[in-house]
C-alpha cells in the first residue's frame, strides 16, 4: 500500500473519530437551544462532570475556549458553526444507528435510508463550496461512515449496501465508476475495525441531552445502556495489536535472563488477544489467566483462547480497582498472586472511583472528569485515586512487577494543534462520559513514582515518540528501592560477580571535594537523588542508549571465551546517570551471574574531567565492584587520549550519554578519533544529546530555554534605563559587574554554545572511522526542571556571570524563567502544557574492522 495512502487513511481515521463525537455534541446543544452560546457557565445547564467534559471535547478541535471568562466560541468555532444545519443532521443520522446491531443491519428501514441519501447529498454541496473546514468534514463524512464501515466489517458486499453508500464512498474517492475499491479505499478499509469504537457508544452519544440535563447517569458495570459491550470487545483489540508486539521485548527480557513467573495475568484481557499474542511468543512455557468485568469479554477470549491452542487458561471475572479480590480468586485455584506477572492494557484509566488523599499529588492533569454521581471531579481528587490504586497493587507486584499499556490524555489547546495526528477530543469524551479517568503522561508517572513504582527506562515506549503528547505508553513497572545499586554491592565477594580484573581505577576525588554542584545536577536527574526514581525528562533518552548498549554486551557474551573481558567506557560520565542505569539493567538482566557462570570479566569505565559533577559520579559508584574511575586530564593539565586513560585495553562499547552537544566542530573532531582508537574493531558507539540541531516544528533544543534566558538578561542589561525594568532585574541590572563584559560573554558561551552543533557535524566527524545511524526522537521537559537546570550552582554561575550575588542571580533567573520564557515557549508548538518538547538525537555507530 502507498505510504501517501497509509498516512492519509490513518490522519482521517482520527478525524472521523473526533467528528462522530462532535457532531452529536452540536445536535445535543442545539436540541437545548445552546448552540449559538455553547456550554459556558451560568448555560442554563447544572454543572454536572457531563458538562465540563463536552466543553473539552469542542476545545479539543479548537472551537471552544472554556478558559476564558466567559467561556465561548473561539474563531474557529464560530467559522464551523455557520454549517450548522449539516452538523445537526449529521448528529441526528447517528441517532439512528444508535440501537445496536440490528439497527446497522442492512437493507436499513427506508427512512434511515432517505435519511442517509439526504446526508449524502449535504456532504456533496459542502464538498462543492469554497469553505472547507477539515473537522467540519470529518463530522459529516464519519457520520455516513459509521454504519457503511461497520457494515462492510460485518462481510457485507458493498452491492448489497444502499445505492448511496456507492454514491457516498465514490465522492471519497474510495471506489470507481465501476465500484471497485481505489488504492486510497483499500487503505481505509485497513480501519474499518476501528470504526466498531465509535459505534459502540452511539447509545451514549444519543442520550447526550439526558446527561446534561442532570436527568441520567452513567453507572459503569450495571446493565451497560451507555455502550455496545459485544462491538466494543470485538473491535477493541484491532487499535492494540501495535503495542502487543512493541512490549515483547519486556517479555523476552524477563524470560531470557530473569526468573520467569509461574503465569502471566492479563486484567481487562477482552477478547484474550494479548494472551493469544504471548503463548506465540512464549509458548507453554508459562500459563496464562485472563481477567475481565465482563462476561461477554470471557466469553470471546475462552473462544479465542482456545482456537489458538493455548493449554489449559484460566478465566476469571474480576475488576482492576480489586487486586485483593483477585488474589482470592487465585488462590482457589492454586495460584499465588505474587507469583505471577501482571499486565493490562487500557484498563487503569477504566477503574472504578474510590477516592484518595488530594493533599499528595501536584494536580497537574487537566482532563474532565465525572464523579460517581455525575458531579464534577478535580484533577486533585483523580490523581489522589490513582495513586491509592496503584498502592493497592503494590503489594501484590514485588517479585515480577507489571506491565501497563496505557492510553492519555492530551491538553486541550496542545491536541487542537495537531488534529489528525490522535483522537484526542473523542477519547476524552468516551472515557468522561462513562467515568474513567486518563490523565496525561507525565502525571501518569509523576502518579506511579508517588506510589512507590519506578518504570524500566530501557524497555519504555511512548507513542507518538516525535511529538509534544504521549497518546499511549508502554512500561514495566517494578517497587522502587530506595539504593538499586546496593543489590550489585552486597554480591560483592560472593562469587556471583564477574571475575576479578586486572583494570583497576586511576582516579578519585580530592579529599574534602565540594559535592555542591555535583548534588544539584544529581538532583535534576533523580527525584530527591533517589536512585530509583529517575526524572523522565533524561530517563528515556537514557534508556534508548542503555538498551543498545546492553545489545551489544550481551552479543558480546554470546562470542566470549572464558578468561576474556568485556568492557564498557562511559564517556564524560558526569554524576554517572547512564552508568547508573545500566548498572540497574544489568541487576534486572542477571548480568554478573551470567558472565560469572562463563568465567568472563565485565568492567565499566567512568571517564571524564575532574569535577564536582564526575565527584559525584565516583560517591554513586565507588562502591560498585565493576567500576572504574578516570581523568582525561593528565598530570600536566593536558587531556589524555582515551587509548592512553585505558592503559593500551581496548574497549567493547562506549556510550556517550548527554556529551557531544557540549563540543565544538574540533573537539568533535579529535573526540571521534579518540574514542575510534579505544574502541575494538566492531565494537559499538552509543550515544544521545539533546541540544544538537536542528530541532523540528514541534520541539526545541535542551538548551534554548536557556539560550532565551540569557537574551533576556541581556536586553534588561542594556535597557536604555533600567528604571524602566520591573524588579528583581532593576536591582540585578545595577548591581551588575560594570567590567569584564566580554569575559562574561565567553563564559557564558562556553557553558552553553550560543548556537548549537548540528547531528550532522557529530555524524561527519564520526564517519571516517565508523559506520552507523542517527536518529531523533522527543521527551517532555517540565518547566519546573528546565527552572532547575538553570539553578545548578556551575550553570549559573557561569551563564549569568554579571550578577555576582548567588541569591540575587538566582531571583533574576526564577523571574525571566517564569514571567518571559515559560509563556514564550508553552504557547508555541513545542509547548506541552506542563513544559515543552524536547529534540533529542541518538546514534548507534559500529567501528570499521
Amino acid at each position: 500500500m502507498p505510504a501517501d495512502h497509509q498516512a492519509d487513511a490513518r490522519r482521517r481515521h482520527f478525524l472521523y473519530q473526533d467528528g462522530v463525537v462532535v457532531s452529536s455534541v452540536v445536535r445535543a446543544l442545539d436540541s437545548l437551544g445552546l448552540l449559538e452560546a455553547g456550554p459556558g457557565q451560568g448555560c442554563g445547564l447544572p454543572e454536572t462532570g457531563y458538562l465540563g467534559v463536552v466543553r473539552r471535547c469542542l476545545a479539543g478541535v479548537g472551537w471552544f475556549d472554556g478558559d476564558a471568562g466567559p467561556a465561548t466560541w473561539t474563531p474557529s468555532g464560530r467559522a464551523a458553526l455557520r454549517h450548522r444545519a449539516p452538523l445537526v443532521e449529521a448528529g441526528r443520522l447517528l441517532t439512528r444507528f444508535a440501537g445496536g446491531a440490528d439497527a446497522r443491519r442492512s437493507p436499513w428501514d427506508d427512512e434511515t435510508s432517505a435519511a442517509f441519501s439526504a446526508a449524502v447529498g449535504r456532504l456533496e454541496e459542502w464538498h462543492a463550496g469554497t469553505e472547507r473546514d477539515e473537522v467540519v468534514g470529518a463530522c459529516l463524512e464519519g457520520a455516513l461512515l459509521v454504519p457503511v464501515m461497520l457494515s462492510l466489517r460485518a462481510g457485507e458486499d458493498i452491492d448489497r449496501l444502499p445505492v448511496d453508500a456507492e454514491r457516498f464512498l465514490a465522492l471519497l474517492g474510495w471506489v470507481d465508476a465501476e465500484g471497485r475499491w481505489t488504492p486510497k479505499g483499500r487503505a481505509f478499509r485497513e480501519f474499518e475495525d476501528h470504526f466498531g469504537l465509535a459505534a459502540s457508544y452511539l447509545p451514549l452519544l444519543a442520550r447526550l441531552e439526558e446527561l446534561l440535563r442532570g436527568e441520567l447517569v452513567v453507572s459503569p458495570g450495571d446493565d451497560a445502556w451507555h455502550c455496545e459491550r459485544t462491538l466494543q470487545v470485538q473491535t477493541g483489540s484491532a487499535a492494540r495489536h501495535r503495542y502487543f508486539a512493541d512490549a515483547d521485548p519486556i517479555f523476552r527480557e524477563m524470560f531470557a535472563y530473569g526468573r520467569p513467573p509461574a503465569f502471566i495475568a492479563d486484567m481487562g484481557c477482552g477478547d484474550g488477544s494479548w494472551l493469544v499474542h504471548l503463548h506465540s511468543l512464549l509458548g507453554d512455557s508459562v500459563r496464562y489467566v485472563g481477567i475481565d468485568a465482563d462476561q461477554v469479554a470471557l466469553d470471546a477470549a475462552r473462544q479465542k483462547l482456545r482456537a489458538a491452542g493455548v493449554p489449559d487458561p484460566l478465566l476469571l471475572l474480576g475488576d482492576v480497582a480489586s487486586p485483593q479480590d483477585l488474589r482470592d480468586r487465585l488462590a482457589e485455584h492454586g495460584l499465588s498472586i505474587e507469583d505471577g506477572l501482571h499486565i493490562r492494557s487500557f484498563a487503569d484509566h477504566g477503574r472504578v472511583f474510590r477516592g484518595g488523599s488530594p493533599s499528595e499529588v501536584p494536580a497537574t492533569a487537566s482532563g474532565a472528569y465525572v464523579a460517581p454521581d455525575g458531579t464534577p471531579l478535580s484533577a486533585a481528587s483523580v490523581e489522589a485515586d490513582l495513586v491509592a490504586h496503584l498502592e493497592r497493587w503494590k503489594p501484590y507486584i514485588g517479585k515480577h512487577g507489571m506491565v501497563l499499556v496505557e492510553a492519555h490524555s492530551v491538553p486541550a489547546h496542545v491536541a487542537s494543534q495537531h488534529l489528525g495526528t490522535l483522537h484526542a477530543a473523542a477519547f476524552d469524551a468516551y472515557r468522561g462520559l462513562t467515568h474513567q479517568y486518563p490523565v496525561e503522561y507525565s502525571t501518569f508517572m509523576t502518579c506511579c513514582r508517588r506510589a512507590g513504582l519506578t518504570a524500566s527506562s530501557h524497555l519504555e515506549r511512548r507513542y507518538p515518540a516525535t511529538r509534544p503528547f504521549v497518546a499511549v505508553s508502554v512500561n514495566r513497572f517494578v517497587c522502587a528501592q530506595p539504593n538499586p545499586l546496593e543489590v550489585i554491592q552486597a554480591a560483592a565477594g560472593t562469587g556471583r560477580e564477574p571475575v576479578t580484573t586486572r583494570r583497576a581505577s586511576d582516579w578519585s576525588p580530592e579529599p574534602g571535594s565540594d559535592l555542591d554542584d555535583g548534588r544539584g545536577l544529581h538532583e535534576l536527574l533523580y527525584f530527591d537523588g533517589d536512585l530509583s526514581q529517575p526524572r523522565r525528562w533524561s530517563a528515556g533518552a537514557t534508556g534508548v542508549v542503555v538498551r543498545e548498549v546492553m545489545a551489544a554486551i550481551n552479543a558480546r557474551a554470546e562470542r566470549a571465551r572464558r578468561g576474556e573481558v568485556i568492557r564498557v567506557l562511559d564517556y564524560g560520565a558526569g554524576t554517572g546517570l547512564a552508568s547508573i542505569e545500566l548498572a540497574k539493567v544489568c541487576i534486572a538482566q542477571d548480568l554478573p551471574e551470567r558472565l560469572a557462570g562463563l568465567g568472563i570479566g565485565f568492567e565499566l569505565h567512568l571517564v571524564d574531567l575532574p569535577t564536582g559533577w564526575f565527584a559525584q559520579g565516583y560517591e554513586l559508584l565507588k562502591d560498585v565492584p565493576w567500576a572504574r574511575f578516570h581523568s582525561l586530564r593528565g598530570e600536566g593539565g593536558e587531556f589524555r587520549g582515551l587509548l592512553d586513560v585505558m592503559g593500551g585495553d581496548h574497549v567493547d562499547v562506549v556510550m556517550a550519554n548527554m556529551v557531544f552537544h557540549l563540543l565544538r566542530e574540533g573537539p568533535m573532531r579529535h573526540a571521534a578519533a579518540s574514542i575510534a582508537d579505544v574502541l575494538a574493531p566492531g565494537g559499538n558507539l552509543v550515544f544521545n544529546a539533546p541540544d544538537l540541531g536542528p530541532a523540528t516544528r514541534n520541539s526545541v533544543l535542551f538548551h534554548d530555554p536557556n539560550r532565551l534566558l540569557r537574551k533576556y538578561w541581556l536586553q534588561a542589561l542594556d535597557a536604555a534605563d533600567p528604571a524602566d525594568c520591573p524588579e528583581p532585574l532593576r536591582e540585578a541590572v545595577a548591581r551588575a559587574r560594570s567590567t569584564g563584559r566580554a569575559d562574561a560573554q565567553k563564559r557564558a558561551d562556553r557553558r552553553i554554545l550560543p548556537t548549537p552543533q548540528s547531528i550532522e557535524g557529530v555524524v561527519e566527524a564520526l564517519e571516517p572511522f565508523m559506520t552507523g545511524t542517527s536518529f531523533g526522537q522527543t521527551f517532555e521537559l517540565l518547566a519546573e526542571e528546565n527552572l532547575a537546570t538553570a539553578l545548578v550552582p556551575s550553570n549559573q554561575a557561569e551563564y549569568l556571570s554579571e550578577i555576582t550575588d548567588r541569591a540575587t542571580r538566582e531571583e533574576v533567573i526564577r523571574f525571566i524563567m517564569r514571567e518571559c520564557v515559560f509563556p514564550e515557549l508553552s504557547k508555541g508548538p513545542a509547548g506541552t502544557g506542563l513544559g515543552y518538547n524536547i529534540e533529542w538525537k541518538f546514534g548507534v555507530f559500529e567501528r570499521r574492522q
